[in-house]
């Protein structure tokens, strides 16, 4: 997730995600809004785990170093 040791870029994740997907759309959200958290139904995060855990994976830990909180409903 980091470069070096520096945190991911939001920049950089939408690089490594695909175009228009929920995921890539979710990092928008968050980093437009700069909201302490965000609501997420578990059955979409059971879905991005399954079909791509790699960036499921990548936006999670993006999300958790700018301190916003994922609430799983």
């Amino acid at each position: 997730m980091e470069h070096s040791g520096i945190p991911m870029t939001t920049e950089d994740l939408l690089t490594k995600l695909s175009a228009n997907t929920d995921l890539t759309l979710l990092v928008k959200r968050v980093s437009a809004q700069k909201i302490p958290w965000v609501v997420v139904s578990s059955a979409a995060t059971a879905d991005w785990q399954r079909r791509d855990p790699a960036a499921w994976t990548h936006v999670s830990e993006w999300v958790a170093t700018r301190g916003v909180a994922l609430v799983r409903i």
